[in-house]
């Protein structure tokens, strides 16, 4: 988890010391979960003493979507969004590895009950923070939960919005409590959804699968990384396609990834062993790879990263 709370924080384009911005108790944001979230990483690279920030635009893209789909009101434009970004990282000094958060958020009531009809630019709130590995153990065990991954007909699930992490929050207490590290999800088919806040791969007959996004899953930015990857660079065979619960069983591997998580290992499910119990080959391969491209350490082919220091 996250090293250090932040320094400082943007708020609506001003750098603030972070414990002096203020919203009211009583706001739509609050109330009704009016806002939207976006997390994405930095890397430091000691031998080019730089820090790459790993695909800005992209998620950007996605934060303009989210708000686009939750009708959270702003004013679009990603290139203003990505200096703000600049901005408060370059702000921190950092040369460590960090993870910054954006949310926009409804601050002032419409007059109506749910503010349904704001006329006023969301609140847009940036932090930048120290984080390390999120997962320090080896791998994960999971179980799958009861709680069922809501459908995109109750809500936008393709879409980073606060909303959506109340199920994902109710079948990670059970897990914990359960005794166990995290859980899984299924749709209301029996289809394998996500973990808690990640995407899932698994591994069969050399093969990389992960379920579609039309399952009710988020659009993960980590997850078209490695799909990209692993065709592109691994010569990987990738299948997006349903995977049924009790496949997560007969895996020969399965890993998590996210910008939090990474790649990040599943070493057993429901108490059943997956592979030989640690990291697979091919995770292990799709990690090396990942880290090697966000860190800067080979070519940016596909222009992913973005440099922090001014030139």
């Amino acid at each position: 988890m996250p090293d250090k709370q932040p320094r400082l924080i943007l708020f609506n384009g001003e750098i603030l010391e972070y414990d002096q911005a203020r919203v009211h108790v009583n706001i739509p944001a609050l109330g009704f979960a009016a806002n939207v979230i976006e997390s994405l990483r930095g890397y430091w690279n000691a031998t080019k003493q730089e820090l790459y920030i790993f695909r800005l635009k992209d998620h950007l893209h996605r934060l303009v979507q989210t708000m686009n789909l939750c009708k959270i009101p702003g004013h679009g434009d990603i290139h203003r969004y990505a200096e703000d970004v600049l901005r408060i990282v370059r702000a921190g000094e950092f040369r460590e590895d960090i993870q910054i958060v954006i949310k926009a958020l409804i601050e002032k009531p419409d007059g109506t009950l749910l503010a349904v009809n704001p006329t006023e630019p969301a609140t847009v709130v940036m932090f930048a923070r120290p984080m390390g590995r999120m997962v320090q153990a080896e791998g994960m065990h999971c179980q799958i939960s009861s709680w069922i991954r809501p459908s995109d007909h109750s809500m936008p699930l393709r879409a980073k919005a606060a909303a959506n992490y109340h199920n994902s929050r109710l079948a990670e207490y059970q897990a914990r409590i359960d005794g166990y590290d995290t859980a899984i999800l299924l749709n209301s088919q029996g289809n394998v959804t996500e973990g808690t806040a990640y995407n899932i791969f698994m591994v069969r007959h050399g093969a990389l699968i992960t379920p579609p996004v039309t399952d009710g899953i988020l659009e993960g930015v980590t997850r078209d990384t490695l799909i990209t990857l692993a065709s592109r660079k691994m010569g990987l065979s990738v299948q997006e396609r349903s995977i049924d619960r009790t496949e997560l069983y007969v895996a020969d591997e399965l890993f998590f990834c996210g910008s939090a998580a990474e790649v990040t290992p599943i070493l057993s499910v429901d108490r059943q062993q997956i592979g030989n119990g640690e990291t697979g080959p091919l995770t292990g391969r799709t990690r090396e790879s990942y880290f090697s491209i966000v860190r800067g350490e080979v070519a940016d082919e596909l222009k992913w990263l973005t440099p922090v220091t001014n030139r």
